[in-house]
């Protein structure tokens, strides 16, 4: 009878760890053992609060960058940036959509301007300013070498601003990139002689150090004047808030890559700040390719309804998003990301950026051609005092401004 009982007991409970750990039932994620609450929790779309702070859906995306003497953000919005004040409202967003191309796409600059074809847009200020081209110059190699050379370094020295560009714009075959000058509120295009490769980016061994967000020419370092923006960081990861197309800038990056520089790498990023998730739930299996087309439950992985805490300057923010449990891994992938300004300057802005980046594909509509990603509200997301929280932060009286257009 005890062989009995003890088979039954050992039966049922490999059955219940088959259901838990290979089928879509929820056992020990069953939302009996959740608190009630957590009924309640809203998605990032729907905008979490709590007594004081709010999530909010940012109009663009990385890089993330800070100018740290007018305390704003910008964001890349398309072709064109959204700017963002202290408190985390909107000055200025504009998609640039009507431009041919614009310095947006690398983004290898981090200042407030917009390079397009014909000329410079300036977010630093209260309004948008557009400003043409006074001259463009050697976009055929007309200028002599001995020439270019006179009138290269007349414009360095006069110019109060001085900004290398890539040459993804423009024809590669020429084998010339842009420079501009800003020279008494005028702005200027010179291209560079055919084949002049002695710039940071371009890999050139005549350079010893590329600088992230700054294009350097040998001998002739960039002027970014006092529009230098900074970069953010989550410091649980080591990620900072560059581009992240491709391969992302960390500290293990930096490491690696010796002769890339970020200057931001010396800043205290230390934060009590955190995301965590507190419990999650299966909702349908997840097919991570396979040569064998075995069951679903013989190496599962799963679609998780997960619920998370945001903990920021005190306050509690809870939300619930997808995540995924892989067969292999012991704990959910969330893909979830808090960006905030390094330490000495967390005084001047209670503002952070929160990137929920998961990204497993999607099903395309084979009549428009657009593809329904399986997972939703993936994206960046800025985290914000709520407009009725008192701050302690003095509140700037600009109004959101209209573009205008300086010739």
């Amino acid at each position: 009878m005890k062989k009995i009982i003890y088979s039954l007991i050992i039966t049922t409970v490999l059955v219940l760890l088959f259901l838990d750990r290979c089928t879509t039932h929820n056992i020990s994620t069953n939302d009996f053992f959740k608190p009630k609450s957590y009924k309640n929790f809203k998605s990032l779309i729907e905008k979490p609060q709590s007594k004081n702070y709010e999530i909010l859906p940012v109009i663009g995306t990385f890089p993330i960058l800070y100018d740290s003497i007018k305390n704003d953000y910008y964001v890349s919005n398309y072709k064109g940036l959204t700017k963002y004040d202290y408190l985390g409202n909107i000055i200025i967003s504009d998609d640039l959509e009507k431009e041919k191309y614009t310095s947006v796409f690398d983004f290898a600059n981090f200042i407030p301007y917009v390079f397009a074809e014909n000329g410079v847009y300036d977010f630093s200020g209260k309004k948008l300013v557009y400003t043409k081209f006074s001259q463009i110059l050697n976009t055929e190699n007309e200028i002599k070498d001995a020439d270019f050379k006179i009138l290269f370094e007349k414009y360095y020295d006069d110019a109060e601003m001085v900004v290398y560009d890539t040459d993804r714009n423009f024809d590669y075959l020429a084998q010339n990139y842009p420079m501009y000058f800003k020279i008494k509120n005028n702005w200027i295009l010179l291209f560079s002689q055919k084949g002049d490769y002695r710039f940071t980016h371009s890999g050139s061994s005549l350079v010893e150090n590329d600088t992230i967000g700054q294009i350097d020419f040998l001998n002739f370092p960039a002027k970014f004047a006092d529009k230098r923006l900074i970069v953010l960081k989550n410091q649980k990861s080591g990620i900072y808030s560059t581009k992240q197309i491709g391969e992302k800038i960390d500290d293990d990056y930096l490491k690696m890559y010796y002769t890339q520089l970020l200057k931001e790498q010396k800043l205290d990023y230390q934060s009590s700040n955190s995301i965590e998730l507190l419990s999650r739930k299966k909702d349908e299996y997840y097919f991570t390719g396979s040569y064998f087309d075995f069951p679903d439950w013989v190496s599962p992985s799963f679609i998780n309804t997960a619920y998370y805490q945001v903990t920021y300057n005190n306050e509690k923010l809870f939300f619930k998003e997808k995540a995924i449990k892989y067969f292999k891994d012991s704990k959910c992938k969330n893909d979830l990301y808090l960006y905030e300004l390094p330490k000495h300057l967390r005084t001047k802005s209670k503002v952070a950026f929160l990137d929920y980046t998961i990204d497993i594909g999607g099903y395309m509509n084979d009549s428009t051609g657009i593809v329904d990603p399986i997972i939703k509200n993936g994206g960046l997301y800025i985290l914000k005092q709520k407009t009725n929280a008192k701050s302690t932060i003095k509140r700037s009286t600009a109004s959101i401004p209209k573009p205008t257009t300086k010739y």
